[in-house]
């Protein structure tokens, strides 16, 4: 570092900046705003605030404002019932009247934090609106011409390309997301190439870059041409959004700019320590957010291994290029451009792997072939879409034309990632990896790299991969649980979600759906199993055919190509089985899933146990095989699991006759001396989300728990749990734990 001071004081203000914002949690935005402190959620009030940004939807205008009166910014959803939204622009002051709420932390373990999504960004709250007048009209003139141009530029592409495509080009070059394909979004992010669909540091080199050597080539000096092309990428910025990766591309071109307007060297590592300190000071939260770790990870991936990798390789192409000539030396080259863009790719990937199963929990092997193909191609995408849309904008003919070549190489992407979804282990669930496993694998594959770097480079293949298994694995799976089962009630809203795990690996899922949570198996199911290292369920349970205990399991049918798959859905038997659950078993079948019944008395068994023969096992204890009474919550299959002397019960929604049933059935049990099912049981899943028409007083009496776990939406209309059900549980000395007020809760237990 003695020839590069500033980069030395760049690394040393970033040691301290990580030091404080970790250890000491600098930076206002970790402290809740005060707006969070004087006003609840679901309170109307009148805000004034300054828009500073907005964001058009088929329905909804989302204007961001700075609300001085509550120290923070806010996001304000107006309907479009008019066309008053548009008279909105950048740098009014408005006064809106309407409900307050507030964003959700994760109510999963690997669920998507949407309070910190925002949080980083200094926007801790967001009101719908009732209503809202314009208490100043200033403008902020520069800011909104970009806003409005985003939007004429988005018309373009949407109506030169389509819906679908259109968007997709949005998405690409103007950071606009809003309508995006969200299949699409999902397959791209399931091959890695979702940065495709981000505006990274490849599209603002391209844009950045190319216009400053235009500039260049029309006769400009270093300094004009520079200072013109710093303006145009920090307006180009500013109408896509300050993201963390096009800010620090735009530190980055800024000093790469002014090493030409100063005739000094660029350094790559000086300006990427700049611009993540430039960064930190602007948003401290950012050091924990995934996009910041991604991206200055995959540069320092290319600045530190890349180098290593194509210097091992390149020394016998580079001999045998200047011995041949002719056709043998074009092949040559070109074996030699292919190598150096593998390398690049498995430097990136190398760099970025633990953040990518840290945040994300899996990893798509396929991803490092995929971008040789794909990151060529988008200078192509990148050059029709901005040249074709400058062209339309004078000759209409001509640059829809130009932007027409986007659609087959877009096209070609999707069959790309299609393709690829389809082969085995397109996408390898590890589950998180805990920090000390991050830190070993760094400095294992720093160690790589040194030794390569001494061209010794017998057992570095060897070094690399055990590092990543080692990366992959869950050690706790392994050593401290291996003899512990777990049970985790999800949080599913207002529905059932249950996740049994065996000491060897059994994975059984008890129903999972949700009636006020969209697409709860996407978004709060798959995460939550992903993060557990669960690429596959092996059995799911579904106890009757209430869309609250299935819709969940229903989107993973669906999901089977790009989700968590299930080996075998099982249903209650087809006497209890209404239209819902044929319809399900369907749906199974014309996915891959397997589909079983079980009747009372049969079992589901992990027979893998311990030595002294303790083994998981799960029993279906009612509906009876003779049930004469109504379809539906009644009958609903009712699960029994033991580990050693463990027991729990999983009840589904039984009420009524059928709760009936099972507490004779049960109490039969408890008499009988040698009976299979005397037992007791710790914990009780209660019945229909604690409603007052199950778990009657009787039926308590028979199982005499002592732990009470009760799935139920926050604020849900049924008023679930109920009071009367609340208070028969506490009067027999139960334990209640919700997913009301804890989100989800697990319980591990060795057996004993």
């Amino acid at each position: 570092m003695r020839g590069r001071p500033l980069c030395a004081f760049c690394l040393v203000f970033l040691l301290f900046q990580i030091v404080f914002i970790r250890g000491f949690r600098i930076g206002k935005d970790w402290n809740p705003s005060l707006l969070e402190q004087s006003v609840k959620a679901g309170s109307v009030i009148t805000v004034s605030g300054r828009v500073y940004h907005t964001e058009l939807k088929k329905e909804t205008l989302a204007v961001y404002l700075t609300a001085a009166s509550y120290q923070t910014k806010i996001i304000v959803y107006i309907k479009q019932v008019n066309s008053e939204h548009r008279q909105l622009h950048i740098g009014n002051e408005i006064k809106v009247t309407g409900e307050v709420a507030y964003f959700d932390a994760p109510r999963n373990p690997g669920n998507f934090d949407q309070k910190f999504y925002y949080q980083k960004q200094g926007i801790h709250g967001c009101i719908r609106a009732s209503s809202y007048v314009i208490t100043d009209e200033y403008q902020n003139r520069w800011k909104d011409a970009l806003s409005q141009l985003r939007i004429r530029w988005k018309r373009i592409l949407t109506e030169v390309l389509g819906e679908e495509n259109g968007n997709t080009m949005s998405a690409i070059l103007l950071g606009d997301k809003s309508e995006l394909d969200r299949d699409l979004k999902e397959l791209y992010q399931k091959n890695g190439i979702g940065h495709i669909l981000a505006i990274s540091g490849l599209h603002m080199t391209f844009i950045g870059l190319g216009f400053y050597k235009l500039l260049r080539k029309w006769g400009l000096s270093f300094v004009s041409a520079g200072m013109i092309g710093i303006v145009f990428l920090i307006s180009y910025t500013m109408m896509i959004g300050n993201g963390v990766a096009s800010m620090r591309a735009l530190v980055m071109f800024i000093v790469r700019i002014g090493a030409d307007m100063t005739g000094r060297v660029y350094d790559m590592l000086t300006s990427l320590a700049l611009a993540a300190m430039v960064i930190l000071i602007w948003r401290p939260l950012y050091l924990y957010d995934a996009g910041f770790l991604l991206s200055f990870g995959a540069i320092l991936g290319i600045l530190l291994a890349g180098p290593v990798f194509r210097e091992w390789t390149s020394s016998d192409t580079k001999k045998e290029c200047k011995n041949k000539k002719g056709a043998n030396s074009w092949i040559l080259k070109l074996r030699k451009t292919l190598c150096e863009g593998l390398w690049g790719s498995i430097s990136i990937q190398l760099a970025i792997l633990p953040c990518m199963l840290y945040f994300y929990f899996e990893v798509p092997p396929y991803s490092i072939l995929i971008n040789l193909l794909v990151i060529p191609l988008m200078s192509v995408v990148l050059g029709a879409g901005v040249t074709g849309s400058v062209i339309y904008s004078l000759v209409p003919v001509i640059g829809s034309s130009v932007l027409w070549i986007c659609k087959p190489v877009l096209a070609l992407y999707e069959l790309l990632c299609d393709f690829c979804i389809r082969l085995p282990g397109s996408h390898l669930v590890t589950g998180q990896p805990g920090l000390w496993q991050i830190v070993v694998y760094y400095a294992v594959l720093g160690i790589a790299l040194a030794v390569l770097y001494r061209k010794r480079s017998g057992y570095v293949v060897l070094l690399l991969s055990v590092n990543i298994l080692l990366l992959g694995v869950r050690w706790n799976d392994l050593s401290v649980y291996q003899k512990n089962i777990s049970v985790t009630m999800l949080d599913v809203g207002q529905g059932d979600g249950l996740v049994v795990k065996g000491n060897r690996g059994l994975v059984c899922m008890i129903d999972g759906g949700s009636s006020d949570v969209a697409e709860v198996g996407k978004y709060r199911i798959e995460p939550y199993l992903k993060s557990q290292g669960i690429g596959t369920v092996d059995y799911a349970f579904i106890s009757h055919g209430d869309s609250d205990h299935y819709s969940g399991i229903e989107e993973m049918l669906k999901r089977q190509r790009i989700g968590v798959r299930i080996r075998y859905l099982v249903l209650p038997g087809p006497s209890v089985q209404d239209e819902k659950l044929k319809a399900l078993a369907k749906e199974a079948a014309e996915n891959g899933v397997k589909v079983v019944t079980i009747q009372e008395g049969e079992s589901v068994c992990d027979d893998a146990g311990h030595q002294d023969g303790t083994h998981m096992k799960l029993t279906c204890v009612a509906p009876a095989e003779d049930y004469a009474g109504e379809i539906g919550n009644a009958s609903s299959m009712v699960l029994s699991l033991s580990y050693g002397e463990f027991h729990m019960l999983f009840t589904g929604d039984v009420e009524g006759v059928g709760e009936t049933a099972l507490t004779e059935r049960l109490n039969q049990f408890q008499a009988a001396a040698d009976g299979e099912m005397n037992v007791k049981y710790e914990v009780l899943k209660v019945a229909h989300h604690g409603s007052k028409n199950s778990s009657t007083q009787e039926f308590l009496e028979a199982v005499k728990p002592r732990i009470a776990l009760i799935s139920a939406g926050r604020n849900n209309r049924y008023g679930h749990p109920h009071e009367e059900t609340v208070k028969k549980l506490m009067d027999m000395g139960c334990r209640i734990k919700s997913t009301q007020d804890q989100g989800a809760v697990r319980i591990v237990t060795d057996g004993n």
